[in-house]
């Protein structure tokens, strides 16, 4: 288990500091913030003479907050690149030279004893930047670490992990944000309470208690601190505490236990926000005459939120009679205009702008507002697979849902996204009548709690997948066309992407493939990341490949015979159509399933989720069942829900499913691995 540091051990292992300058907007020393709560740091990885130091956390859990927080008390300055638009490879010199006043202001950094820098919001640069410039951007970076701990860098695990694959130096402190424990989560409610409630009355603490306990749920453990933990989820419990009625906030609170209801309480929660909203345009209704359960109720109220913030459609307000709903429209603006939601024309918090998503989920037509929704937290997820198990969506959504469970992903779980529309075939013409994709996208916690929901993705065109979100933990097979078309100019695979498919084709400017840490078999660490595309047909790209991916982590498949240009030909390998003989297919699935296994966000043993397994390679459905069922049977593998573990016993005879320098394969393994490998093939003879 990760050891736990706080952060007062996490200033004293950082730079002395003290590194001032001429400040500037996007790069400047930051001010000390009063409502600021020390979080705990879990260490991922440490070095007694660090040359970097990495922060990670999954969004809206307080990066940024905590980078102020060093600047303050550390007295340097904090670069926040969502600020700055100059993100290139002489981006990090331009701004030591201004603020240093120095030609070389970047020798004054690595050469000053105790100086460094914070570099926040990597991961809306690497979004909004091609993949030529982030890769100049970083290697900057790189060169700043080669000789002094002079940075400090604060992102979402993804970016973080590419960062410290890709660092040459093997000195680094890895630290990830974790969840406001006991303590530090009433000390954060109280402080944004503030002056509004008496916190040593028995009154307050006790609607306070009762309404974290049934956030928590029965249960106790990392699943539910971890919810209840969560930076949004704590502002939401002090805006209704802030001025409600303390002992109605009790008593409804009061009945609400189970693990399974914490997100349905939260829900709960933002629904007596809305009421209290709704009170307080009484005065309103008497004016205009109208009955005032009916105005500005919560459902209107979600209404207008998605219509100002996600541009849905306004509300019909078919309860206003005709001659007053100018009048009504005007009046209640003021009321919209300082919704506690909000935050003038942005959400106050993630955990509204996801509730309020989800609600009106299929009603957003301004598609890339709910993609940003998505990409803020994982809570949108968590709200639309609370609701239902099943949901169809279009490109957009299935793109939001994605980005969602990607903001949710931290080092404790695996996240999953597998869709089909049927295999491929050899065939010079691809598929073009297909209308839908089906799939499951699945968050796993370590503590074995499992979200999920099952999509139908109705297509834009028929026989064309236009994949408009992230392009990692997804695994997608479609025997027409997929295209992918990035936003910020540079497609970003990985890690974790699996395409099969007839043609892919691939705009913008640059592609970037994104690298996990690489280890080996024997210590149960991840293999590097998995980027490959198997193409029956062309791969259709004139973009620049940014960087030079090792060839064991990205590779392209096409049939025999076929070739590929630069520069993608140093990754081409022959694609392995299924053959006849069941001993070969079996063969393969025992190597394909060890090349997926992982130790990354699991308990016990390395575990691989079935559906991922199952879409990579030949053997499907009914008889993938009864391969699995076979494996069971033989003691090879165990089931924990979706996930498929190599079972204890059989761990001394795991190899790589790959061929890797200095690992055992399955050649080396042969002799113990060959009954379970008939075992298969004869179930696939029945």
């Amino acid at each position: 288990m990760n050891s736990v540091f706080s952060f007062a051990d996490f200033l004293e292992v950082l730079p002395e500091g003290n590194f001032a300058g001429q400040g500037s907007t996007p790069f400047r020393i930051s001010s000390p913030q009063a409502t600021f709560v020390p979080p705990n740091l879990e260490v991922l990885d440490t070095s007694d003479d660090p040359l970097i130091t990495l922060i990670s956390a999954r969004g809206a859990t307080g990066k940024s907050c905590l980078a102020k927080q060093v600047s303050a008390l550390k007295q340097v300055p904090l670069w926040l690149l969502n600020e700055d638009m100059a993100v290139s490879g002489d981006a990090l010199r331009a701004r030591l030279r201004d603020y240093t006043g120095s030609a070389d202001g970047l020798n004054s950094l690595t050469e000053t004893p105790g100086s460094f820098i914070l570099i926040d919001a990597l991961d809306e640069a690497r979004m909004r930047v091609s993949g030529a410039s982030w890769y100049e951007y970083v290697q900057t970076l790189f060169a700043a670490s080669e000789k002094s701990h002079s940075l400090v860098l604060f992102g979402r695990e993804r970016v973080l992990e590419d960062i410290w694959a890709n660092f040459p130096g093997s000195s680094a402190n890895w630290y990830e944000i974790s969840h406001f424990d006991s303590d530090q989560r009433t000390k954060y409610i109280d402080l944004y309470v503030g002056e509004a409630q008496s916190k040593e009355s028995e009154t307050y603490i006790d609607a306070r208690d009762t309404v974290i306990n049934a956030l928590s749920g029965a249960v106790e453990g990392s699943q539910a601190d971890s919810f209840i933990g969560y930076a949004p989820v704590l502002y939401a419990v002090a805006l209704l505490l802030k001025k409600g009625n303390l002992l109605k906030i009790r008593n409804s609170f009061l009945p609400e236990v189970g693990n399974d209801r914490r997100i349905r309480v939260l829900g709960e929660i933002i629904e007596q926000l809305l009421r209290r909203e709704q009170e307080k345009t009484q005065k309103l209704a008497q004016q205009l005459g109208v009955v005032a359960s009916k105005m500005y109720t919560p459902t209107e109220q979600i209404d207008w939120l998605a219509h100002y913030l996600l541009h849905a459609e306004a509300p019909e307000l078919s309860w206003c009679p005709d001659p007053l709903k100018g009048e009504y429209k005007n009046k209640i603006r003021e009321f919209i205009d300082d919704h506690p939601f909000r935050t003038e024309n942005r959400w106050a918090n993630p955990v509204f702008s996801a509730y309020i998503a989800a609600e009106r989920f299929d009603r957003i037509e301004v598609r890339d507002k709910l993609q940003e929704v998505g990409l803020s937290t994982g809570l949108l997820f968590e709200f639309i697979s609370a609701k239902e198990d099943d949901v169809v969506v279009d490109e957009w959504q299935f793109a939001a849902l994605h980005a969602s469970l990607m903001a949710s992903e931290r080092h404790d779980v695996e996240v999953s996204v597998s869709v089909s529309g049927g295999e491929p075939t050899a065939v010079t013409e691809p598929s073009s009548d297909v209308l839908q994709l089906q799939g499951e996208l699945v968050l796993w916690e370590s503590s074995g709690n499992r979200n999920s929901v099952r999509v139908d993705v109705l297509l834009d065109q028929e026989g064309v997948v236009d994949l408009k979100g992230p392009l990692a933990s997804l695994s997608l097979t479609f025997p027409g066309m997929v295209t992918v078309r990035p936003r910020s100019g540079s497609a970003n695979f990985g890690p974790d992407c699996f395409i099969r498919c007839s043609d892919l084709r691939v705009s913008g400017d640059s592609v970037q493939i994104s690298l996990r840490p690489n280890g080996t078999v024997d210590n149960h660490q991840d293999g590097g990341a998995s980027v490959t595309f198997e193409l029956t047909g062309n791969l259709l790209c004139e973009a620049q490949l940014a960087g030079d991916p090792p060839a064991e982590s990205f590779e392209i498949l096409v049939p025999e015979g076929r070739r590929i240009g630069y520069p993608w030909f140093p990754y081409q390998k022959s694609m392995e159509l299924p053959s006849v003989e069941p001993n070969e297919r079996a063969t393969r699935f025992v190597k394909m399933m060890m090349n997926l296994l992982r130790n990354h966000g699991h308990k016990g043993t390395p575990a691989v989720f079935d559906k991922k397994l199952e879409g990579r390679q030949s053997i499907k459905g009914d008889e993938f069942r009864r391969v699995v069922s076979a494996l069971q049977k033989q003691g090879v593998v165990s089931l924990d829900g979706p996930m498929i573990h190599l079972t204890h016993q059989w761990m001394p005879n795991r190899f790589s499913g790959k061929k890797r320098e200095g690992v055992q394969t399955f050649d080396d393994k042969r002799e113990v691995w060959m009954p379970i490998v008939e075992a298969i093939a004869e179930v696939m003879r029945r």
